[in-house]
């Protein structure tokens, strides 16, 4: 029989709310903002939602702090709970984007009692429904590991349905990849993913930044285990009914993650003299239109 863990899971949202619904067996916490306690979820392939719930977190020790809060939004949300982290073991980031990793491991240097640094990556989907419930709309794989990993213990105990990567570096730039051609793409042109493929111009758009891509991170040295052009294909079929993250963000006028998808991938290229044209020209044309919003 499975250990009951202390887990508390920062931010609710979509895939917050899943994470919490696959450790709803253990000691849950939650941290949002409206110190929601109730959660309606609706399982991949069910008819009817599962209701669960949590205790907001005051600060007990817990065995792991999730954050799954919007990449931009991670080191607030954690100085927002500065003096309660020495309770926190793992902390664990679960998010789009890379570049906040950096910034929170940094930020824990200058903390007293810091919790050990985990990433992770995850291709599960799930989104809000219209009648206040998360829908599982597909099942992924979660797997994490420790930021450093000569100086991180490995934790006795993983989360609920997660495993342990040898290599999360490399598992995050490979998503990286990804969320660079499929976000800002769906985002620009306001579709599902599949009207990339289905669409002769979105489709020479999507055909072009996956060339870039794949070129760019070649000249990065950055290795991954597929071709970057047909793995992109293959995410944007198996999830052509799905609405990116991003485009998501879009609709409802929310700060997107492209910060922390395009425009890190725009620091490296920039490090090293390199070029990413459509890359820039999507990155500049999104993030003038986010502008907008709060003009």
């Amino acid at each position: 029989m499975t250990s009951t863990q202390h887990i508390a899971v920062l931010g609710t949202g979509a895939l917050g709310t899943l994470i919490a619904w696959y450790c709803r067996s253990h000691e849950l916490f939650t941290i949002n903002r409206n110190q929601q306690e109730r959660f309606s979820l609706l399982e991949y392939g069910a008819s009817e939602p599962t209701l669960f719930s949590s205790t907001s977190w005051q600060g007990s020790q817990v065995d792991w702090l999730i954050v799954t809060t919007k990449a931009a939004s991670t080191l607030a949300a954690l100085k927002g709970i500065e003096s309660q982290l020495s309770a926190v073991k793992n902390l664990l980031l679960l998010q789009n984007g890379m570049g906040q990793q950096a910034e929170v491991a940094q930020w824990l240097e200058t903390q007293h009692s810091a919790p050990q640094l985990w990433v992770g990556s995850s291709t599960e989907g799930a989104y809000h429904a219209e009648k206040g419930h998360v829908v599982h709309a597909g099942k992924g794989h979660t797997v994490i590991g420790p930021w450093q990993h000569e100086s991180v213990e490995q934790a006795d105990k993983l989360p609920p349905s997660m495993t342990l990567s040898p290599d999360i570096h490399k598992v995050l730039k490979e998503k990286l990849a990804i969320n660079a051609i499929i976000n800002p793409l769906t985002a620009y042109y306001q579709c599902y993913n599949g009207e990339l493929l289905s669409n002769a111009d979105y489709r020479h758009h999507f055909d072009t930044l996956s060339t870039e891509v794949d070129e760019l991170f070649k000249q990065l040295n950055w290795n991954t285990d597929f071709s970057i052009p047909q793995r992109a294909e293959q995410v944007a079929l198996a999830t052509t009914q799905n609405r990116s993250s991003t485009y998501q963000d879009v609709l409802h006028r929310r700060p997107t993650e492209l910060p922390y998808i395009c425009g890190y991938l725009l620091k490296q290229a920039a490090q090293h003299d390199l070029s990413a044209p459509l890359t820039t020209e999507l990155y500049t044309s999104l993030s003038a239109t986010e502008a907008t919003w709060s003009a």
